[in-house]
């Protein structure tokens, strides 16, 4: 299996600054956990020592049924839940969230040094 698109990745904010964010979620069901859902996010939170408006956000979806939390974990978090899960699948995800910080500081850094402009390299002659 390659690393392509192991769980979504998808840009967020946090403090109002932009930033990668997953669902926790759906990283539970990758990393194959026998934990209830619930329970083993309230669990690492506490553990690990992950602080709201730092770590993650909570959002909540409505369903058909009573709304439901849903935790939207940065990358780094993300890292560690998959570190301490200590199996496989737990350094599968990672690795991808390692390659996915890379890519987008790469697409950072293309927007950093991006050609001056004419205008620019006109007035710069001058």
């Amino acid at each position: 299996m390659t690393n392509a698109n192991l769980i979504p990745v998808f840009n967020g904010q946090i403090e109002n600054q932009p930033i990668q964010l997953c669902n926790a979620r759906e990283l539970h069901t990758f990393v194959e956990s026998k934990q209830d859902y619930s329970d083993w996010i309230k669990n690492r939170i506490t553990e690990y020592g992950f602080i709201e408006n730092e770590d993650y956000i909570i959002t909540t979806v409505r369903t058909n049924g009573r709304p439901r939390k849903e935790y939207h974990i940065t990358l780094e978090m993300g890292k560690e839940l998959g570190m301490v899960e200590r199996n496989a699948k737990g350094r599968q995800i990672r690795q991808y969230f390692i390659a996915c910080e890379k890519q987008a500081k790469g697409e950072q850094t293309a927007v950093k040094i991006a050609p001056l402009s004419k205008q620019h390299q006109q007035t710069s002659k001058s």
